[in-house]
């Protein structure tokens, strides 16, 4: 297929496209997955994960290869095949190219430790919020939703062996940086600045959209305020290397929370790691990621101006 075979296609068009390869290469990455474990688990493998038995380490391993598969061939695939064929010869692809000072990196890293507080605060917001009396039946199956994403989660993390450990780190923090960063932020965001033609509601929209998609509704607010700042990044640095830095920070930190907890070396897991926080806790955390955040712009504003000012001297 020809680089930026569909860059003519309008907007709406190119919206419809990314989300029919999302739909359809999810689709075949779950069938493929289940294919690869039929050797093992035999005709019953669609029961076994459909009401799967999370003591069963086997069972656990099985469910691991189906989310490799699906982030891997359901989320970073078409996203590359979109930006592949939707982007102009003329342009690069997705910014992946365009590399960034390893102190802006450094900060991604540093702003997401010093969010945790700011980002348990979120969580402890999104926690009281309730529907009305009549959609209750919509509110009980957020519950449930949310109640079967932190099963499979905690089947996940439980995990006590370095080989258990790497393998969450790829799983969990490598993997999803890449793919959600390529497709939220590469893919959709750009596709809506250029759509909407204005940073701030792309960001808006494809925030809402990242936080959704994950069907995790009580931790709606703390997602959806990442997948804020890591557009703000994308588009302030004009490069998916700073919030794939930053979302690998945020999965990473997770991780290794929770190994270290089920270790025996902390006493708080990650589900509960900056929750219950002091006052003057939460407002540092609040105060610092501002700054943070600040600061990159400014230091990522200036790197772009010295680019263009020898773009434009090369020009001349």
């Amino acid at each position: 297929m020809l680089r930026g075979a569909y860059s003519q296609l309008n907007n709406a068009s190119k919206f419809i496209l990314l989300i029919t390869l999302v739909l359809s290469f999810l689709l075949f990455s779950t069938l493929l997955g289940i294919l690869m474990l039929v050797p093992f688990f035999g005709s019953d493998v669609i029961s076994l994960l459909s009401a799967p038995d999370y003591s069963n380490a086997a069972v656990v391993n099985a469910m691991k290869i189906v989310q490799i598969m699906n982030m891997a061939g359901g989320l970073l695939l078409p996203a590359i095949i979109y930006l592949w064929i939707c982007t102009p010869e003329t342009e690069k692809l997705g910014n992946l190219y365009k590399s960034q000072y390893p102190l802006t990196l450094a900060l991604s890293f540093l702003l997401i430790v010093l969010a945790q507080p700011l980002i348990g605060l979120a969580n402890e917001l999104n926690s009281t919020l309730s529907l009305p009396d009549w959609l209750s039946s919509i509110e009980n199956w957020m519950k449930n939703a949310e109640t079967q994403g932190e099963m499979v989660t905690e089947a996940f993390l439980s995990t006590t062996s370095t080989r258990g450990l790497l393998l969450n780190i790829f799983m969990i923090a490598i993997l999803p940086a890449f793919a959600e960063e390529i497709l939220f932020r590469g893919a959709l965001a750009g596709l809506l600045k250029s759509w909407t033609k204005n940073v701030h509601l792309a960001v808006f929209l494809s925030a809402i959209i990242f936080s959704g998609i994950h069907f995790q509704f009580y931790g709606f607010l703390p997602r959806f305020l990442l997948g804020m700042a890591l557009g703000y990044m994308y588009f302030w640095s004009g490069s998916l290397w700073l919030p794939i830095a930053a979302h690998f920070a945020n999965n990473f930190l997770s991780v290794m929370i929770e190994f270290l907890f089920r270790t025996g070396n902390i006493t708080t897991n990650a589900e509960n790691f900056g929750m219950d926080n002091a006052a003057w806790l939460t407002a540092i955390s609040i105060v610092g990621v501002t700054g943070l955040l600040y600061y990159i712009y400014r230091l990522t504003a200036n790197k772009t101006q010295k680019i263009q000012g020898l773009y434009n001297k090369s020009e001349e």
